[in-house]
């Protein structure tokens, strides 16, 4: 199929007004909205007839019925992708929709006026979704970089120290690697390594012109170890300038650059997190030992698990792992539902790492910290050779009825 033959059906309730959906769809972006119905569930007679390629669902937050409706069509129409439009969302939503089978969750421009980035973003994420389903036999390229996306559900939990760690353990290990901090409102990267960005994502992103290799690199900062850096925005309010294709587009390019591309995340299932695991190889989940997080981390995993992500390209971190709280492994084991990949001690090295800009594992080799976080890179570096010597055969991030 091609972007030309993209056919949508929109369904929506009172909430999302159809006309503001519509809006979110260029005129010659491939796709065509055929049909409009003005109700959600029970399942109108023009949404049990349509023969459209993707439903869009339009509909307020938390909404029963929508999810009623999101149910019935990946039954009743498998391999046609369901993308949800809504004006606001909360990761228990996210986690709804996404166990109801829809393939994407997009929060729309309020109207009357629709920013031509939000409406690229529309059109990206239904060609997205339809190309993941009409190709159920593509594979991940094992030839190029391995991008590990490093996810925390809740803030607080040392996610960005490992990812610093992590990228820094791989850099050590000789590999060639890029770390991007895609916490766009609040990254804290550069800061964790010592660094003072002169240009950032957001740079990058309105710079204008071809995106190709010699532009990006420019772009990157250079760390002591050998480990390149794109850093997060300066500001806050220059988050809504990034929008998940540009972020996929980046990553394309950077994957012919470097060996491994690792993501530093905000505490969110936000649309540019949930693109990045799309296209990632690899996860890394990171919890901190006490009851909170760990629960937070499970409902990570399960979110993960929702989207149809492969529990085999998952590693668990555990920070603070001997905190003396009242929870001992077997707890941890109960809790999550599998044992973590790799304990990080809690120890005043890496709170002082922090406040000094060098990592652990550059600042302090022979700590048990530092031991950890070489094993967490270990891990990954096994997994790529065990895909290599697999001859690329490796398992794609699926979801209902479909491949990436």
């Amino acid at each position: 199929m091609t972007p030309a033959t993209i056919k949508a059906l929109l369904a929506h309730d009172e909430a999302l007004p159809a006309e503001l959906v519509a809006d979110h769809i260029l005129p010659d972006s491939g796709v065509s909205l055929v049909e409009v119905c003005d109700a959600l569930y029970p399942v109108p007679e023009m949404v049990r007839s349509s023969e459209a390629d993707v439903l869009i669902v339009g509909c307020a937050e938390g909404s029963d019925d929508a999810l009623r409706l999101i149910d019935w069509w990946i039954g009743s129409r498998p391999g046609r992708p369901v993308v949800v439009a809504c004006q606001d969302s909360s990761n228990g939503f996210v986690d709804e929709v996404f166990s109801a089978g829809a393939d994407d969750l997009l929060v729309l421009d309020p109207g009357p006026f629709v920013s031509p980035a939000a409406a690229r973003q529309m059109v990206f994420a239904l060609h997205k979704a339809v190309a993941r389903k009409v190709a159920p036999g593509e594979h991940a390229d094992t030839t190029t970089g391995r991008l590990i996306c490093v996810l925390g559900p809740k803030g607080g939990i040392g996610k960005t120290i490992t990812a610093c760690n992590l990228a820094l353990a791989l850099t050590t290990r000789g590999r060639q690697v890029v770390l991007v901090d895609l916490d766009l409102q609040f990254g804290d990267v550069a800061l964790s390594l010592g660094l003072t960005p002169d240009t950032t994502l957001y740079d990058l992103a309105v710079s204008g012109g071809e995106l190709d290799e010699a532009k990006l690199d420019a772009f990157l900062m250079h760390h002591s170890s050998g480990l390149r850096v794109l850093a997060a925005p300066a500001r806050p309010d220059q988050a809504q300038a990034i929008m998940p294709e540009f972020v996929s587009d980046v990553y394309e390019i950077l994957r012919r650059m470097y060996e491994f591309i690792v993501v530093d995340t905000p505490p969110a299932f936000s649309p540019e997190v949930i693109s990045s695991i799309d296209v990632s190889n690899y996860v890394c989940m990171v919890g901190m030992l006490d009851a909170l997080s760990l629960k937070n981390t499970r409902l990570g995993l399960e979110t993960l698990e929702l989207m149809g992500y492969d529990s085999e390209r998952v590693r668990v971190v555990l920070n603070r792992a001997n905190s003396n709280v009242g929870i001992n492994r077997t707890d941890v084991v109960s809790i999550l539902g599998r044992a973590p990949d790799v304990l990080v001690p809690s120890h005043r090295d890496i709170a002082r790492s922090v406040n000094e800009g060098a990592p652990v594992v550059v600042s302090q080799k022979r700590s048990d910290a530092a031991r950890a976080f070489d094993s967490l890179a270990g891990l990954f570096t096994t997994l790529t050779a065990d895909v290599a010597v697999d001859g690329g055969r490796s398992r794609s991030l699926l979801r209902r009825g479909g491949r990436v």
